[in-house]
């Protein structure tokens, strides 16, 4: 048996890793049976579970979209559909691996979902005939969803707001993204960008401000300065 001294709880499997904070765990001296305290679950099966389940379904995923590439092939009118069904499925892969196999916290999990979903629906844009609805209208509106979380997660987590911060910044460099691609004329419909560009700002700048010294602690942990 071992025990993770930092989160201070017990793993039952074989692990030498905490799989709460990745700390190595330390070895206890086996105590009687009626002593053993009821520790973390062992997760090693879990863990198992997991992989068998990511594997099934890279199995599935190849065979069929190789199965639609050959129906989409015999049945070609002009549109090669089968690569929107490609990259579907790359991005449901990418949603089971990273956001619940690999366990990462919920605000990387947050930015892959969003920056994943963001491509795909650009990728269709293209294969479909490239119209500019995706960088004109999905981009900016993500940016918009993105805030729209930040403030949900600050008003639930109170009493931890300031860790947000780094989140208002990623969302204010993606919607300056936004304007420079308005400016190269990638994006011909720029009013929802600058909206975004706007929210995000002012979102940044009301933290900093009211936050007052919390959030320039914070700013100072993240950025070393």
């Amino acid at each position: 048996m071992r025990r993770c001294k930092k989160c201070n709880v017990e793993i039952l499997d074989e692990a030498v890793i905490c799989p709460l904070c990745k700390s190595v765990l330390e070895q206890e001296k086996q105590l009687p049976q009626e002593d053993i305290a009821v520790g973390y679950p062992n997760v090693k099966s879990n863990v198992k579970k997991l992989n068998f389940v990511v594997r099934l379904y890279s199995f599935l995923a190849i065979v069929t979209e190789v199965a639609l590439i050959i129906i989409n092939y015999l049945n070609y009118h002009g549109t090669w559909w089968s690569a929107i069904t490609g990259v579907s499925i790359l991005y449901f892969y990418i949603t089971l691996k990273y956001s619940i196999q690999q366990n990462n916290g919920y605000r990387s999990v947050i930015w892959v979902q969003v920056i994943g979903a963001v491509l795909l629906v650009i990728a269709v844009d293209n294969i479909v005939g490239y119209r500019g609805w995706s960088v004109n209208y999905v981009m900016p509106g993500a940016v918009l969803l993105l805030d729209m979380t930040i403030v949900i997660l600050m008003l639930v987590n109170m009493t931890n707001w300031q860790s947000y911060l780094l989140m208002q910044i990623c969302t204010v460099l993606v919607s300056g993204a936004c304007l420079v691609m308005w400016k190269m004329d990638v994006i011909t419909s720029p009013v929802l960008s600058v909206i975004a560009a706007a929210v995000s700002a002012c979102l940044l700048l009301a933290t900093v401000i009211f936050g007052d010294r919390k959030a320039k602690n914070e700013l100072k942990r993240r950025f070393h300065v």
